[in-house]
């Protein structure tokens, strides 16, 4: 049986540097996802604190569309992949047309780009704390912690982002609310309508776009 005593030793160098080169590439990467996240929060902060126009607002939401993979959520939103919390779901996605699919990545687009800014106002009245990166399969997710500034002694809001990619191509897919993941909601409303006898697909898009427009 081979042990570390008995290996030669530069076998023994290049196992180590192995693992090195594995352990410092995985740190880069979790720390890249957190800078490039912060990166995105800041452009779209310094936005908002301009005075409120339509140009302004264009400005935010392509910042949004470069930090958020929409078609990647809308088809975890479906069941592609499973959400982390429903580790055995139905794949509506691939049940869907290409032009349903195109429909309701669109609206999910509009939905979720207009609930993020307005999220993100009401942060501007809160320090957004970093608390570093976890592995999660083969996405990151970086934890953050939003604290009252009118109100310090108001609970601390905890807001996981989870995100694929690398170096400046990562792209966020999940967002997670003291707890609450963001795709998985979204699933568990598009199952119970697209398997609701009175419900099904057109009920499913009159409701996205109702929530669309209350906003």
């Amino acid at each position: 049986m081979w042990t570390m005593k008995g290996l030669p030793k530069t076998l023994l160098s290049t196992l180590l540097l192995v693992s090195v080169l594995t352990l410092v590439r995985a740190a880069f990467a979790q720390g890249g996802a957190q800078a490039f996240l912060e990166g995105q929060h800041q452009k779209i902060t310094a936005l908002l604190h301009q005075p409120s126009s339509a140009a302004r607002d264009s400005q935010v939401s392509a910042v949004l569309d470069r930090m958020v993979d929409y078609d990647e959520l809308a088809r975890r939103t479906f069941g592609q992949p499973c959400p982390d919390a429903v580790p055995s779901c139905t794949n509506h996605w691939d049940g869907l047309t290409g032009a349903q699919k195109a429909e309701v990545s669109n609206l999910l687009h509009q939905l979720v780009s207009k609930n993020y800014q307005k999220n993100l106002i009401k942060t501007l009245d809160y320090t957004i704390t970093y608390k570093g990166t976890q592995a999660q399969g083969g996405a990151s997710r970086v934890q953050t912690e939003a604290t009252s500034k009118l109100n310090p002694r108001d609970p601390a809001v905890q807001v996981d982002y989870v995100l694929l990619g690398s170096s400046d191509a990562y792209h966020v897919v999940d967002i997670i609310t003291e707890g609450s993941s963001l795709t998985k909601n979204y699933y568990d409303q598009f199952h119970r309508m697209l398997t609701s006898q009175d419900q099904g697909y057109s009920y499913l898009v009159r409701k996205l776009n109702d929530k669309i427009a209350q906003l």
